[in-house]
């Protein structure tokens, strides 16, 4: 299961630690084959900082490994939203629910970027299947959610 981590005001301390300690996870990595769970997590932890750019960079790469990677994509996603990427964040939300479609994060970060758009029907269309799949689901809308793997 996704560990869910909401960007919104990390302790400076968490966002250096976590960086250095991805960083250092991911130049042991470039001399073994890529970990995409590494990459997304160091994505993580660079949007974190607001690191946006160097953040899908890491998604990026991690799709490299895995095409398939649903965290990556919904990730992907997130960060786009923040760099005002809208089309492309709404590409990446329907990349990732083609990989699964039962993934309630992704379907709540394709409500957000279709509200961002000014869809508010689709957008709301959406968030009532995230809902059918987790009651709870609304209360991620407004972490904008990035997703670590474990």
């Amino acid at each position: 299961m996704p560990r869910l981590v909401t960007p919104e005001k990390p302790r400076r301390s968490d966002n250096s630690d976590a960086s250095r300690a991805y960083s250092s996870v991911s130049e042991k990595d470039l001399r073994d084959p890529a970990d995409p769970a590494t990459l997304n997590n160091r994505g993580v932890a660079l949007e974190r900082q607001g690191r946006y750019e160097e953040a899908l960079a890491a998604f990026s790469a991690a799709l490299l490994c895995d095409n398939d990677d649903i965290y990556a994509w919904n990730n992907r996603a997130v960060v786009l939203t923040r760099l005002d990427r809208l089309q492309e964040a709404v590409l990446a939300c329907r990349r990732a629910l083609a990989i699964n479609r039962s993934c309630i994060f992704a379907w709540v970060t394709y409500g957000m970027v279709l509200g961002r758009l000014g869809k508010y029907r689709e957008a709301e269309q959406v968030l009532a299947v995230a809902e059918d799949l987790d009651p709870q689901a609304r209360a991620l809308y407004p972490g904008n959610s990035t997703m670590t793997r474990a």
